[in-house]
């Protein structure tokens, strides 16, 4: 429950956090230099938020509610540099998303050449936008959500292989990518949408609905991603080879 309360009221102060930030004005050095600090309290805040509940879901930690946001705080600087490799990625995959139009036109013109059949570059571009949300919601988290949760506990010790492999469970699979697009997706789509109203109260009030019920969804689909992250592996059992009494 303190968890749960944590980030129902830590993730409201971010994004009011990352709107004011957008509205901040970068006509001169100070102002930049502000801009600059608020984005990084922003990212610091949003790191230790989430890894308070990585670090609090792993059974191997054993650690309290005051002993994970302890653990997340010490391992800031790793998660910084976690959190900064992972906007790298996902701003490289913006960009080959964007940038895909020309090849796309280049593929099916070849294809359509080898094949003898009409092979539109929308097709063509479709799968790829297709192959590239596989990537945002399915690949990339199942690979860098368990190595978050490793560094949120042991900090840089956390960087390891093993903690690159994504989970062997499929079930895992579709459960990170299921709630992913249930916290975020859904919920972008939910304030987005706007229903005919004739009157401005009652517009306000669907907002306020639609609003009330994305963030609920976003804040409750996180901290299951975090738990199915984090605890999603059982507790070593006893070996097969131990002696019979």
């Amino acid at each position: 429950m303190k968890l749960f309360l944590l980030h129902l009221v830590g993730n409201g102060l971010l994004l009011w956090l990352g709107y004011y930030w957008l509205s901040i004005g970068e006509s001169d050095g100070a102002h930049l230099a502000w801009s600059a600090l608020v984005l990084l309290i922003f990212i610091c805040s949003a790191l230790w938020l989430h890894g308070t509940a990585l670090a609090r879901f792993r059974p191997d930690a054993n650690l309290s509610f005051a002993q994970a946001a302890g653990r997340a705080a010490r391992n800031l600087a790793p998660l910084f540099v976690l959190g900064i490799a992972a906007l790298i990625v996902y701003a490289l995959l913006a960009w080959w998303h964007d940038s895909f139009g020309h090849v796309a036109f280049v593929a099916g013109s070849y294809a359509t050449m080898r094949l003898r059949k009409p092979v539109p570059p929308t097709s063509v571009e479709r799968g790829f936008h297709v192959f590239i949300w596989i990537l945002r919601w399915l690949i990339v988290p199942v690979i860098l959500l368990p190595l978050a949760s490793a560094v949120a506990v042991r900090g840089w010790a956390g960087w390891r292989w093993g903690a690159l492999r994504p989970g062997k469970r499929v079930l895992y699979w579709i459960e990170v990518c299921a709630l992913l697009v249930v916290a975020i997706w859904v919920p972008l789509k939910l304030v987005a949408w706007v229903p005919l109203a004739a009157h401005f109260n009652t517009q306000m009030i669907s907002f306020l609905a639609r609003f009330g019920v994305g963030y609920l969804l976003f804040v409750c689909g996180l901290l299951a991603v975090e738990f199915l992250t984090s605890s999603g592996t059982p507790r070593a059992t006893q070996p097969s080879t131990a002696g019979s009494p």
